[in-house]
């Protein structure tokens, strides 16, 4: 289940549907991540640029924040195996990550997300979007959750809401799923409660792998 300290929610205010799993909005406004890396037979790998808790962030009620994190894309058909592969180039950082369906319901282009902030593992949502910048009217984002998880090893807290995940390599994290739907994903990249020796100011490489077969 999410939880959400509303508390530490600056500046915004989110209503969290449990029966469904919903996040959304109450602002219109969208905003666009500084990069979104497209996955496709040809670009299989890249190096995301992140901050330490950029997938969880106890300053923002342990949300997600959009642009601490990095961002991917890749089409795949239902059924189709996919598996993303992220390896901190840094000891001490524990990557997180997030996978979302984008349908034909998601009316608003692609490079858009639903706002500064995002849940770990519940679908995000709002209606009648318009950019931050000019106002103009985007349609529907419609963030459908498809899978999440962040790296456990060595890792001093364990958050089962979040999926923690073993593999005996700290500092590496897969998630290996089948497409629910046909269509196009977008998966964000962000750190989760780095090593006490991390300088939590500064930004961290992530390698990055995408396979759809």
């Amino acid at each position: 289940m999410m939880k959400v300290n509303g508390n530490k929610m600056i500046g915004r205010l989110v209503s969290i549907i449990t029966a469904s799993l919903l996040v959304f909005s109450t602002s219109h406004a969208a905003t666009i991540p500084a990069n979104i890396t497209t996955f496709n037979n040809v670009v299989t790998d890249a190096t995301f640029v992140v901050k330490s808790k950029g997938w969880s962030d106890p300053a923002f009620g342990d949300m997600g924040w959009t642009h601490s994190s990095d961002w991917g894309a890749f089409y795949a058909k239902q059924n189709q195996n996919v598996t993303i592969k992220l390896v901190a180039a840094d000891k001490g950082i524990h990557p997180g990550s997030t996978v979302w369906f984008r349908g034909a319901n998601d009316t608003a282009p692609d490079n858009y997300v639903v706002d500064h902030f995002y849940p770990q593992n519940a679908n995000f949502a709002k209606f009648g979007a318009t950019d931050e910048s000019t106002g103009a009217a985007l349609g529907n984002i419609i963030m459908t959750y498809v899978t999440h998880g962040y790296d456990q090893d060595s890792n001093t807290v364990k958050k089962a809401y979040l999926n923690p995940k073993i593999d005996k390599v700290a500092g590496q994290l897969t998630l290996n799923f089948k497409a629910p739907y046909t269509g196009n994903y977008m998966f964000v990249v962000g750190g989760f409660n780095p090593d006490a020796n991390i300088d939590t100011t500064l930004q961290y490489h992530i390698d990055t792998k995408v396979t759809v077969k």
